[in-house]
């Protein structure tokens, strides 16, 4: 069997780790803060939120076109330096304006260098190993999304400046990572050369990962919710013992389950996994939409991750498979953006449901959007299934 684990895979590991622990923990933070600081709506708080997510998808855009031309390794000391700086630019917030606008900047450093980290991992990963080693590594995200909002709920209750002051040791360990990475830069070649001179859709997106990343944006439409809004929801509906180990249940489920859906796909294929957690994800929402008890929330938080927990991963296994190596950035880009995507007009889009129909109907509409991924999944199947017989 080859070998999985090595010195850059476990830092890369690390790294990712650090980048989505500050990112949770300033999504929880911001939507707060936004809330009771600047007496906005909720629908307003999920804007200063998911902006973070929009300037992400605005540098992946352009990342993934001009990352090899300018250097992996560059590209993220780059990145995590800016990405530092709009760190300690929280602590003089003085408005929404300044808010939204620092959020913007940071989201497109968080961008590019979560983009070249997960590029990085898919090239050095083997590739009989691909969707373990992808699963394992996006453990990383799973742990910061659960130890971010955790540490975004509770460090403020204590004293507002601690998550804060986290932030900023996070950001700079973060730098000292990059440099001391080890990064293996690709040769551009002349067909990659032509390429970027052109505007046309498919040198900014893989045309083969598109498919699954469509199944991704809508899966991340409806975990937004859940990202944005869990802590006032369980806070209205007086489950707070359940909104309070929300994270944790996802995280356990996410920590257990994700290894193991990338064997799975390693040996059995994206079918035997995609399916199942796709099923799984919407009966995730729609027991978070329903529960009336601490113990049914915690089950729609384990089948959130069960379902939702798997899409990163699975996804970029997926989304890399009929690419070469040279468009591994291109195709992890195109799926991130997705995620991104999602992650950053659902806060947005479904907080506006809240003033008329109330948090629960928020997270009906997330098992909605589950069940189109689901019936989109099913239909790429059909699909393929076609051609194969077609030829």
């Amino acid at each position: 069997m080859e070998k999985l684990w090595s010195k850059d895979y476990v830092l890369n590991i690390v790294g990712n780790l650090l980048l989505f622990v500050v990112f949770y923990l300033l999504m929880v933070y911001t939507t707060k803060l936004a809330i009771t600081e600047f007496n906005v709506s909720v629908s307003e708080a999920g804007l200063a939120s998911g902006i973070f997510i929009v300037g992400a998808l605005v540098a992946r855009l352009v990342i993934s076109r001009y990352m090899d031309f300018i250097g992996r390794k560059r590209m993220l000391i780059i990145a995590v330096v800016i990405h530092a700086i709009c760190t300690f630019g929280y602590h003089f917030i003085d408005g929404m304006l300044f808010l939204c606008t620092l959020r913007f900047v940071q989201g497109m450093t968080y961008g590019m260098a979560s983009t070249v980290i997960a590029t990085t991992v898919a090239s050095i990963v083997p590739e009989s190993r691909r969707g373990e080693g992808i699963g394992y590594f996006t453990l990383s995200i799973t742990l910061g999304s659960a130890i971010g909002p955790f540490l975004g709920i509770s460090l403020p209750q204590i004293n507002p400046l601690y998550a804060l002051v986290l932030c900023d040791v996070l950001s700079i360990s973060l730098i000292v990572l990059a440099f001391i990475l080890n990064i293996t830069e690709i040769k551009v070649g002349f067909r990659q050369r032509v390429e970027v001179k052109s505007f046309r859709l498919r040198t900014f997106f893989e045309p083969t990962a598109i498919p699954i990343s469509i199944v991704a944006l809508l899966g991340a439409i409806g975990y937004s919710a859940v990202m944005s809004y869990i802590g006032t929801y369980s806070e209205t509906i007086g489950l707070l013992l359940g909104g309070s180990l929300f994270y944790i249940a996802y995280s356990i489920a996410c920590l257990i389950f994700r290894p193991i859906s990338g064997v799975m796909i390693d040996r059995y294929g994206n079918h035997v996994v995609m399916v199942p957690i796709l099923f799984t994800m919407i009966l995730g929402f729609v027991a978070i939409a329903l529960a009336h008890s601490n113990l049914i929330l915690l089950l729609g938080a384990v089948l959130v991750g069960i379902g939702y927990g798997s899409i990163p991963s699975a996804g970029q296994t997926i989304a890399v498979q009929k690419v070469k190596l040279n468009k591994f950035s291109l195709a992890t880009s195109t799926l991130y953006i997705a995620l991104d995507l999602g992650n950053g007009i659902g806060p947005y889009i479904l907080g506006m449901v809240v003033p008329i129909y109330g948090f629960r109907a928020v997270y009906m509409c997330s098992a909605i959007a589950a069940l189109l991924a689901f019936l989109f999944y099913i239909g790429m199947i059909i699909k393929s299934r076609k051609e194969s017989v077609a030829v």
